[in-house]
């Protein structure tokens, strides 16, 4: 593969993280009681799952 598609899809991984950390902020605010953080946490833990990143470390961690 070269340099530059390898570029353009990490620039479409980011767009989607970022959408999906807005999203999951949003939602979490409406949902989850109040605390501190609760927008940043909400929306990490959403646009991680939601790229797919969050499975890859849970079967990384499981292996060993």
């Amino acid at each position: 593969m070269n340099k530059k598609a390898q570029g353009g899809e990490i620039i479409v991984y980011a767009i989607v993280f970022v959408v999906l950390f807005i999203i999951g902020g949003i939602i979490g605010s409406l949902s989850l009681p109040e605390f501190s953080g609760r927008f940043y946490i909400s929306g990490l833990v959403f646009s991680i799952f939601g790229t797919g990143a969050g499975f890859v470390i849970i079967k990384l961690i499981s292996h060993h």
